[in-house]
Order: C-alpha cells, then structure tokens, then sequence
C-alpha cells in the first residue's frame, strides 16, 4: 500500500519502486484494469442518467449490466492505449530535453501515473456519455465535475514532473520544462480530436 500512499502524497519513491520493484508490472496493470473499469462504470451510469437511445435502442431498456460491461471492456483498452501514448509521448520530451529516454523505465513510470487521473474521470466520462446517446445531451458539464478534471490534470503533470526526475534525473527546471511540453503536446492532440 506504500507505493500508492506514495503516489497520491507525489513522493517520488512511488516512481523509484516502479523503476524498481520486481512486481510493478503487476501494479501497472491494476491500475490499467482499475481506471478502465471505473471510466467504463461512469459512462454506464451517465448514459443511463441522461437517457435517450443507444444504437437505436432506448437505454432504459438495456440491462445495466449489459451496458456496464459494454463500456468496461473498451474502458480498459482505452487505458491500454493511453497509456502506451503517454509514454511514447513522456519519452519524446525526454530525448528532446536531453535525458535517456529508457522506455522501460518510461513505460513502468506512466503506468504509475494512471490512479491519479480519477479525479478527472467523471468529466471525460460525462462527454463521452453525453456524445454517445441519441438525441446528444445538451447543457454544460456539472461543475463538480470541471473541479475534479482540473484536480486530475494537476495530479497528472505533479506525478509525471517527479517521474521525469526519476527516471531521466532531470533537474526541477528541466522536468518542469518537459512536463509542460508533454501537456502542450497532449493538449494540442486532444484539440484535434
């Protein structure tokens, strides 16, 4: 349980036992499975809340469990995917910078990262089941949710800044440098989507 004390307290210790440990692997697909399936649950609660139809389908008429599972399953080949992105993205900025690179340490350390985006998952949850219900939801995100988005992305950019550190043994203004490119970079791709 240290590691994850670790990881939410922002230690960098977190990111050494991921560097380290032999059961890390183990960890990182935890909490791959672990965000997958919440983000899944949420867009099934969400999209049961608004309502409206589903492939045609009126989503009062679908088994929850049927369209819990109907987004768990993609939610975990979601994470799966993004977090192969980030650490393609995270060694990037690191080679650009001037650090190792090491995508075995990269990819242990954005593993790590995953527990931290919770936060932020009701919002990419609600747009999701928001753009996926016919007719689409209309109306702003609830605000809670936009509060807990911004508390997940400075979770994030806190936890990747002491990764870098970790693993390519950057100085602060170096791995605040990468952080801040990795953000610009992600936040530029996520635009064009």
């Amino acid at each position: 349980m240290t590691p994850l004390l670790d990881l939410f307290l922002l230690r960098p210790q977190a990111y050494v036992h991921a560097c380290q440990n032999q059961r890390a692997p183990w960890w990182i697909s935890a909490f791959l499975i672990l965000v997958g399936v919440v983000y899944g649950l949420l867009v099934a609660v969400l999209q049961r809340t608004i309502g409206g139809e589903l492939q045609g389908i009126p989503i009062a008429n679908i088994p929850f469990w049927v369209l819990a599972l109907g987004n768990m399953l993609p939610g975990v080949l979601i994470a799966i995917m993004v977090h192969i992105g980030a650490m393609l993205v995270a060694w990037l900025m690191a080679k650009a910078l001037g650090g190792p690179g090491d995508l075995g340490a990269l990819y242990r350390v954005t593993g790590y990262l995953f527990p931290l985006s919770l936060p932020g998952l009701p919002a990419v949850a609600f747009t999701v089941a928001a753009t996926t219900v016919t007719p689409p939801a209309t109306g702003p995100m609830p605000l809670l949710y936009q509060l807990l988005a911004m508390v997940g992305t400075v979770l994030l950019a806190a936890g990747l800044y002491q990764a870098l550190r970790v693993t390519q043994g950057f100085t602060p203004i170096r791995a605040a440098l990468a952080t801040i490119l990795f953000a610009t970079f992600s936040t530029s791709i996520l635009a064009l989507a």
